[in-house]
């Protein structure tokens, strides 16, 4: 009887997505991964729409910074939603709430790259061909910092060992990203969810 009475929980607008009531790790650094792949796919599209004329400078660098901050903008979105879920998972007792969730999985998502990095330096002291082919895989989760890296090759001549620390910095962007959308959204802080709040009342005043 007091198993009827006892009220279901009842999901707020801040979860993502009330049918689940489980979260992992890998659901959150399957999102990083996630907006590698969605920007290249804008990088792409660039490259093909150019690829038959001769772009300035100043055209990659644009292009390079917008999709930056794309990418930016994306990770922290994406994130940010996974967190304010976690809340009412959290609330419910299903996971135990975790405050670095969103720095170790930001971590944990840069594991790809940095096998990229680490196989493209060994590769090197051999075949060449090899080691540009995971140079190539790297941009497949960094394709934003590809005109960095190209312009920090073409000033600095040196071995793929020297390149090393422009592979990496941009393995700090994501960890940092994560950490401060988990915090943010699972807090119900920032600008994002104010923007989420203001459109869900505009569309209930429509109503």
């Amino acid at each position: 009887m007091a198993s009827n009475n006892q009220k279901k929980p009842e999901f707020s607008a801040r979860s993502a997505d009330p049918n689940v009531m489980t979260s992992t790790d890998f659901s959150f650094v399957r999102k990083h991964w996630y907006v590698g792949i969605k920007v290249l796919a804008l990088y792409a599209i660039f490259a093909i729409l150019t690829s038959s004329f001769s772009v300035p400078l100043w055209v990659n660098w644009t292009v390079s910074i917008i999709l930056l901050i794309l990418w930016v903008y994306f990770d922290y979105t994406d994130i940010y939603k996974l967190a304010m879920r976690d809340y009412n998972v959290v609330k419910y007792g299903y996971i135990e709430y975790d405050p670095k969730r969103g720095l170790k999985t930001g971590l944990l998502a840069q594991i790809p790259g940095l096998v990229c990095v680490l196989l493209m330096c060994v590769l090197s002291l051999g075949s060449g061909t090899w080691s540009d082919l995971f140079s190539v895989l790297w941009l497949v989760f960094y394709s934003p910092f590809a005109s960095f890296v190209g312009a920090m090759k073409m000033a600095i001549n040196t071995s793929v060992w020297g390149y090393i620390p422009f592979y990496l910095i941009p393995m700090l962007f994501q960890p940092v990203i994560g950490y401060l959308a988990y915090k943010n959204g699972y807090n119900n802080k920032g600008i994002f969810y104010k923007l989420i709040y203001k459109s869900r009342d505009k569309d209930k005043r429509l109503r």
